[in-house]
């Protein structure tokens, strides 16, 4: 006879899909662990002055129960330049387009006039009121230029990292030991494969940085472990709003991903909250700290116009490399893959050795190739704008140059490929062992298929992020690239549109 359950309440089991309250909101603002992901941080440097010292004065309210995890502290050091950007640049841009909007407008208005007839003193009047209104633009850019920080700026005269200095100091959280730090990573990018929140919409950054995808993971996962050690509900501030985070109905943010909100409850017994920058200062009388109102519309201006610097993709740095050797230009590709061995940086001596140049050759122009290729994939939209040079050449004073720098996720995403015969190479498992199997038996150099033909060969279906997500073929870190690199082979050309790839022997 089966035994009677004692029954459970409306939301028992079902945690993620209960609406907060905007009372629940503020209350958990005064005693819940609030931790701040890297986004809010960089941002700090584009907010106006006032807003920042505003939310400045949130976290400084919060006292302990402010954190902020490794991982966003990492990305913060890692992007902290990016952020600040080149004030000086847009300030010199600025001042060019009101200049060349000015002398238009005034000629439009010469050629309006003769057409109209129109008397000479009304129009040196309106020429008047035309400069008047741009001399007000350029004095309000002279006035805000003096307070930017400018990428040379040292720490010490940096005004947002010395208050964050203050606020952090013993805030950080530590990074566990090297064991448990690669689990979480493993697990991280496991999670994104299966699609779970949060982070799985950053698979493209899985050849980009040490910690590939797994990023946002990292940050939520050490928040919750903070939380659950002081039982504590947590509020993590982030300015991501895409759907790997946020329960959305159309523009509308509800709250936390239903998955998030209960896995957390599930471990820790207690209440996930997502809230952005402009939520604390609409939300910060519940902590009796006074800021400007037009500081939460401040901070709620979507500032995509001056994000990070844009990042080598795996799939354009082959594209690249591909091109090169096509057209005989070895010498180049070698350069750069040589540079990735070395760190990041190769020397003239080196260059020589390695292109086989002679001493009377001179290295005037070695940079056109790659900035030639890279504005086509730029053109194409297959690079943003905004990345660094393939080679940037370095030079010692007026002298030759000294040596050839290539940007740091390109030596990062060649420097883990992992060497032919390795251990992780030749010991593939899981269910991509028969693809391994498959291209090792091949007697040519170059192999294209269909994803359908690859499921044929595994007897299983590929991962969701390999229909979705070009990085994840490149990716020594993944199944999947590992089975690849395991059998001698690298993915190229793969065309998720048409769920084809070519397999080419490295």
């Amino acid at each position: 006879m089966m035994r009677r359950l004692p029954m459970t309440g409306l939301f028992d089991g079902f945690e993620g899909y209960r609406v907060v309250s905007e009372a629940e909101s503020r209350e958990a603002l005064t005693s819940a662990l609030v931790a701040v992901d890297a986004n809010v941080l960089l941002n700090l440097y584009r907010y106006n002055a006032r807003t920042t010292a505003d939310l400045l004065k949130i976290f400084e309210k919060l006292g302990e129960r402010l954190v902020v995890p490794h991982q966003a502290m990492r990305e913060f050091h890692r992007n902290r330049l990016k952020a600040i950007g080149n004030p000086d640049q847009a300030t010199g841009e600025a001042r060019a387009a009101f200049d060349k909007s000015r002398a238009g407008t005034v000629r439009a208005l010469e050629t309006w006039s003769k057409h109209l007839a129109i008397d000479d003193a009304e129009v040196q009047r309106l020429q008047s009121d035309i400069n008047a209104v741009y001399q007000r633009l350029q004095e309000a850019i002279d006035r805000a230029t003096p307070d930017r920080v400018h990428p040379s700026t040292s720490a010490d005269e940096d005004p947002v990292l010395s208050r964050l200095s203050d606020l952090l100091a013993g805030r950080v959280l530590r990074r566990p030991a090297e064991e448990t730090w690669q689990a979480l990573i493993d697990e991280g990018k496991e999670r994104v494969d299966r699609l779970v929140p949060p982070g799985y919409l950053d698979a493209e950054k899985g050849d980009q940085y040490p910690e590939g995808a797994a990023g946002d993971f990292l940050v939520y996962t050490q928040a919750s472990h903070e939380a659950k050690t002081r039982q504590m509900d947590l509020i993590i501030v982030t300015n991501d709003e895409k759907e790997d985070w946020w329960w959305r109905r159309g523009q509308d943010l509800i709250g936390p991903r239903q998955e998030m909100t209960k896995e957390f409850f599930d471990r820790t017994g207690q209440r996930l909250h997502l809230m952005r920058p402009s939520d604390l200062l609409d939300r910060s009388p519940a902590l009796d700290v006074e800021v400007s109102p037009e500081s939460a519309r401040d901070a709620d201006i979507r500032r995509s116009d001056i994000d990070e610097i844009g990042l080598w993709t795996a799939e354009a740095l082959d594209m690249l490399l591909q091109r090169l050797l096509a057209e005989g230009r070895r010498d180049l590709a070698d350069v750069i893959t040589t540079a990735a061995a070395e760190g990041g940086t190769i020397g003239r001596d080196e260059i020589y050795a390695v292109c086989g140049y002679q001493d009377d050759r001179m290295l005037r122009g070695i940079t056109r190739p790659t900035a030639r290729i890279t504005a086509d994939l730029q053109s194409s939209k297959l690079l943003p704008p905004s990345v660094m040079p393939m080679l940037t050449p370095l030079y010692h004073g007026p002298g030759p140059l000294h040596a050839i720098r290539i940007p740091s996720e390109v030596a990062e995403m060649l420097g883990q490929t992992a060497p032919l015969g390795s251990e992780s190479d030749s010991e593939p498992t899981g269910k991509y062992q028969p693809l391994t199997a498959y291209l090792a038996a091949l007697d040519t150099d170059a192999e294209s298929m269909t994803f359908g033909d690859i499921e044929d060969i595994l007897g299983d279906t590929l991962a969701p992020s390999a229909r979705k997500h070009l990085p994840y073929w490149y990716s020594s870190h993944n199944s999947l690239g590992k089975a690849i690199a395991a059998a001698g082979f690298k993915a190229r050309g793969v065309r998720i549109e048409t769920e084809t790839v070519e397999f080419v022997r490295r």
